[in-house]
């Protein structure tokens, strides 16, 4: 049994009716369809360029939008910013108090040079004397102040606490942190020179007490001032200098940016108590110790 050959064993795919003709005819024919299919195939790939470039455009044109729209927003916030007033931004660091309130008009910055030399004469330093007690009582300024419920509950207080009955305003008793922490640096100051105010003829109310509250207070007062100066974290740079006989030597003589006392003890005036204590009443409450 003898093998087929492949032209017997397989019948053509194409007939030959339907086969190309050879002819002239035939082959201009084909090129015809070459033509035409090799035109459509060049129109694919350069669709496909146009939308390319037609995306980088539209690509180019939404980034410069986002980089215009962020260069915008970043020029307005630096303009919020520069627009903020002292008592904002001093509002934004503190703990609230309505002296920090922006129609309270306290919050007024100067720059202030320390005098930090050993050498330096001073109204508040040096041997006790009246003019400088003078001088230090006007910065303890003790008067207190007078405000309402609300600030209470903004600091975070409770309304149990001490107030004037309605026929006296009805205010909330408060004092202003700055003079309690001068109080506390003047009774200290006072304390090491003893031998001055232990007279009788020079004591202050301070001092009237037993020897161990006396004590106690003086080491209550540092640590508050302890407390104060922690929080407040100077930054401020100290620079040094060679000086003879001692070689390097501090300068403390430095520029700070503080708050105008004088605007502040005008509020404590603006906002002072009537004169004398008030009393307890059927709704005063008592704590059973010190509030810690």
């Amino acid at each position: 049994m003898g093998f087929h050959s492949k032209e017997k064993a397989y019948d053509p795919l194409v007939s030959d009716e339907t086969r190309p003709s050879q002819s002239s005819d035939g082959l201009e024919s084909q090129g015809e369809d070459r033509a035409m299919l090799s035109r459509h195939f060049r129109q694919r790939p350069s669709r496909l360029a146009s939308w390319a470039r037609v995306g980088g455009k539209v690509l180019a044109v939404v980034n410069t939008i986002l980089l215009i729209s962020i260069v915008i927003v970043l020029s307005l916030s630096r303009h919020e910013r520069n627009e903020w007033s002292e008592a904002e931004c001093a509002a934004k660091t503190s703990h609230y108090s309505p002296l920090l309130e922006k129609d309270a008009g306290v919050i007024e910055y100067e720059t202030r040079r320390f005098r930090g030399a050993l050498e330096h004469q001073s109204v508040y330093k040096g041997t006790p004397n009246k003019a400088l007690d003078e001088a230090w009582t006007i910065l303890t300024h003790m008067n207190n102040s007078g405000v309402s419920g609300d600030v209470i509950d903004k600091i975070g207080k409770s309304r149990i606490a001490v107030k004037y009955p309605e026929s006296q305003g009805g205010k909330y008793n408060i004092g202003i942190e700055v003079f309690h922490h001068m109080h506390c640096l003047n009774i200290i100051r006072q304390y090491t020179y003893k031998e001055y105010y232990f007279k009788p003829e020079n004591v202050p109310k301070s001092f009237t007490d037993p020897e161990h509250i006396i004590r106690a207070h003086i080491d209550h007062c540092i640590e508050m001032l302890r407390e104060t100066l922690l929080c407040q974290g100077d930054v401020g740079i100290i620079t040094y200098n060679w000086v003879k006989p001692w070689g390097i030597y501090p300068d403390f003589s430095t520029e700070h940016k503080c708050r105008k006392l004088d605007k502040i003890v005008e509020w404590a005036d603006k906002n002072a108590l009537p004169d004398g204590d008030p009393e307890p009443d059927e709704s005063t409450v008592f704590l059973p110790g010190p509030p810690q």
